[in-house]
């Protein structure tokens, strides 16, 4: 029998896959082979680009041993079994100067949301949580960590001043 229970509020949980890091690399060219590709959808477009582009696990097949985690740790988190979950997902692939405005995850029927980030150079845009009562988390993007936290909350991403690129999920 589960334990099924509502992520807090008020907890950010984060947890690094060592064993995800060796695929950042064709994770990464595919994403970018498939940036251009009219086959994909992309969506949200502020400040002059597509903060969420949506390649499936079918066009990256790399990335499958990546979502297996999240929805591993999703199930944990929640207490649910992995087959009982949905994990919706997309990419965000940061150039210099841009950001992710502050926005939510709760618009459907969401139980957690995330960051996975596959590429953070030094000096990459800082993960912004809007906790309860003013409370406001900054989180350091970390190669291979994934950062959960309730949809409801408001978070967005401070401006990338790296001129390499950022790549997340």
């Amino acid at each position: 029998m589960n334990s099924q229970q509502a992520f807090p509020k008020d907890r950010i949980h984060s947890v690094i896959c060592h064993e995800c890091k060796p695929l950042h690399t064709s994770i990464i060219e595919a994403m970018q082979r498939l940036l251009e590709d009219p086959g994909v959808h992309k969506s949200h477009f502020f400040n002059g680009r597509y903060e969420n582009i949506y390649i499936t696990e079918e066009q990256l097949p790399s990335i499958k041993p990546v979502l297996q985690m999240i929805l591993q740790e999703a199930a944990n988190l929640l207490g649910y079994q992995t087959q009982e979950l949905q994990l919706g997902f997309w990419f965000n692939f940061m150039q210099k100067d841009d950001v992710t405005v502050p926005h939510r995850h709760d618009d459907d029927d969401e139980l957690l949301s995330g960051t996975y980030y596959l590429q953070m150079p030094e000096q990459s845009g800082t993960l912004k949580i809007n906790l309860a009562n003013d409370n406001v988390e900054i989180i350091q993007p970390v190669e291979a960590t994934l950062t959960c936290f309730h949809p409801s909350i408001e978070h967005e991403v401070t401006q990338h001043q790296s001129p390499v690129p950022g790549s997340y999920l």
